[in-house]
């Protein structure tokens, strides 16, 4: 799905840029915080059209932290963290069993993708969407429930695919 205004998203990406983090690329949410609200907003279109999340889950890193926050306050829902210390997950706060989660990243990589979704199951949560900024291989492979993404890697000049 494409986002509405897809060349003030194209821009907002290019202003931000995105850069390696521990769990994969992620975007640099200090640069320009306008774009950023640009992303979330468009984000939270893209997945308020295949879904209806109680909350959305990232990874816990700060710029997926200001993503998640912009994208969930355009939906009106929670954001929980997922971190790993030492070999051990974590997810903060708790969930409710049964609470259907968006997946949200900047892009996704498939062991990443699937340690969390792993993980969201494991504390009874419900998947019922899958999102990024850019689309991924992983995230093209995600056949069990709607995904969203608001650019190609390509589509954007410097942003690792």
């Amino acid at each position: 799905m494409a986002p509405a205004d897809r060349p003030a998203v194209i821009a907002a990406l290019r202003a931000v840029g995105v850069a390696p983090d521990e769990y994969g690329p992620t975007l640099n949410t200090a640069q320009s915080p306008p774009d950023v609200d640009v992303l979330g907003a468009a984000l939270a279109e893209e997945i308020r059209a295949v879904a209806a999340p109680a909350a959305l889950v990232v990874w816990d890193t700060s710029d997926e932290a200001v993503l998640a926050h912009v994208v969930a306050r355009h939906l009106g829902v929670g954001v929980l963290r997922a971190s790993e210390a030492e070999g051990l997950l974590a997810l903060t706060p708790d969930l409710t069993s049964g609470t259907p989660l968006a997946l949200l990243a900047t892009q996704w990589g498939e062991r990443r993708l699937a340690t969390l979704r792993t993980l969201v199951a494991n504390r009874g949560g419900r998947v019922v969407a899958v999102a990024a900024a850019l689309a991924s291989p992983a995230l093209a492979a995600v056949a069990d429930v709607p995904t969203a993404a608001l650019a190609e890697a390509g589509d954007v000049a410097g942003v690792p695919s």
